[in-house]
């Protein structure tokens, strides 16, 4: 695979299991992901891949573009290629630590404990940009670890490239090319820093060279939009924002995952470990910045970060029994959440008499309550049902008409799994002013009549009274599935 080497034995022995444990592990979560339907985000991303663009997740919407083509309205297939990612990022955590000195078995501990936490289980199971991103990043590494111990220009220049395809994956991608630009010039002298910083940044500059021309086309439009997302308002001071931020990466992995990684950014520090902390350090003080000043939280932003920190972490030895509690704790808490979106009637008893299961709307600005309106943790898990039949039931009662709505998950689901040609477009919602806006898409004149579907309670925007300002509700129809809480939605004829 990468020339894994076994020292008790032959430079192949260990790589059977590995692959078929890797086979297996891929066919787990495939497993978990059939039949499950798209979720609102990956209904998204499948959408925004037809419509392709540079300006954000080039790399990942490229994928789902090409999947489906292949083989259109498989979810599983859509899938397919972030499973496989997962178990090639996987191999790439495991090359990392023996590239660092770890022996095999602690290598494989700390591959396993990779694999197996919810984090990298849910992201390379179903459509994510972090399932692209984190193999990318991983790869970036490697090759920063290899150039490390040869000083190889070529190294540097492979380097540059994987962290280039990383920035097309996510914009934080931009973070790790800062972290390795700062290990090249803190750790070279002399002339041979210059070339070896132009040898890494030039080939990323080169490969991120589309969104940088998207964004600078569009005065960096998209990333200021993102202002409010996984804002928590509740949330004020300084110091509960300084805390839930350390505390986030929690809905990811485990907690013994996660005081092991800090652990290790605690001994990368001491040991002045120049490739290992400052990826973790631009990552964490970029994300901190957006939790004390916006009140943006979301552990997932910062877990990248902490990758470089991976192979140290576990060098520190940790007892056995931390060891298997820490893969232990992280398949649990992937199960759980895998089998709670295949199953979401699993859950459903325990979530009505769970006070918690209402504590989801404080993880959610008031701006996203609107867009995005899921009000308790059972309607997230069952955001994964119910779209087909819901699409159908439409599509019965229906005319042809252009559909709109302010909550994103309805356009682009009924976009996908609709079968009756029209044209879908968001309203009031500036994520997404470039792919689906129905003010910044169409020219006038507007069409005589259009669709509006919104959940029952939700209102008609301002913007279409005022284009709009005849309306009748002509049906109301349930998005249902077994085990899940029906949630109902109207859909209005607006007309001149």
């Amino acid at each position: 695979m990468f020339g894994f080497h076994n020292i008790r034995g032959g430079p192949n022995s260990v790589n059977l299991l590995c692959l078929v444990l890797l086979g297996a592990y891929t066919l787990l979560k495939l497993w978990l992901v059939a039949d499950v339907e798209l979720g609102k985000d990956e209904a998204v991303y499948w959408y925004w891949g037809q419509h392709l663009d540079a300006s954000y997740a080039l790399l990942p919407l490229a994928v789902f573009k090409l999947a489906h083509a292949l083989l259109p309205h498989q979810e599983w297939f859509l899938r397919l290629p972030s499973a496989l990612l997962g178990a090639f990022s996987t191999a790439l955590v495991y090359w990392l630590c023996r590239m660092q000195g770890l022996a095999e078995r602690l290598a494989l501990w700390a591959a396993t404990a990779f694999a197996l936490s919810h984090w990298t289980w849910h992201t390379s199971s179903y459509l994510h940009p972090d399932g692209f991103f984190v193999p990318c990043w991983l790869l970036a590494l490697c090759m920063a670890r290899q150039a490390e111990a040869t000083n190889a220009p070529r190294l540097y220049i492979y380097t540059g490239l994987a962290a280039g395809l990383a920035v097309l994956c996510k914009y934080s991608g931009a973070l790790l090319v800062v972290g390795l630009g700062l290990w090249i010039a803190l750790g070279q002298q002399g002339r041979e820093r210059w070339h070896r910083l132009a040898a890494f940044l030039l080939p990323a500059f080169a490969v991120a060279a589309p969104l940088i021309y998207a964004q600078f086309s569009t005065d960096f439009y998209l990333p200021q939009t993102l202002s409010t997302l996984s804002r928590i308002d509740g949330l004020g001071d300084p110091l509960s924002r300084l805390l839930f931020f350390a505390v986030s990466p929690l809905f990811f992995l485990s907690p013994l995952l996660l005081f092991l990684l800090y652990g290790g950014l605690v001994r990368a520090t001491k040991q002045r470990d120049l490739l290992a902390l400052p990826p973790a350090l631009c990552t964490i003080a970029a994300f901190l910045l957006f939790a004390l000043s916006r009140g943006q939280i979301k552990g997932n932003w910062i877990l990248p970060g902490l990758l470089s920190l991976w192979p140290v972490a576990f060098a520190a030895q940790p007892r056995r029994w931390l060891l298997v509690a820490v893969v232990a704790t992280g398949l649990l808490q992937a199960l759980v959440i895998g089998l709670g979106l295949k199953y979401p009637g699993l859950y459903s008893d325990l979530a009505v008499r769970s006070g918690l299961d209402k504590s989801y709307v404080g993880l959610v600005s008031e701006e996203d309550r609107v867009r995005e309106p899921s009000y308790s943790w059972s309607e997230r898990l069952c955001e994964y049902s119910g779209w087909r039949r819901f699409a159908a039931n439409v599509e019965e009662v229906l005319p042809p008409l252009p559909l709109l709505s302010t909550q994103y998950s309805i356009p682009f689901a009924l976009a996908y799994y609709g079968r009756v040609e029209r044209e879908y477009y968001t309203v009031d919602d500036p994520r997404f002013r470039d792919l689906t806006d129905f003010y910044g898409q169409r020219k006038a004149p507007y069409p005589a009549a259009v669709l509006f579907a919104v959940r029952t309670g939700g209102t008609v925007p301002k913007s279409l009274r005022a284009t709009y300002p005849r309306r009748e509700l002509i049906a109301e129809i349930d998005r249902r599935r077994v085990g899940c809480p029906s949630v109902s939605y109207q859909i209005f004829r607006l007309g001149r």
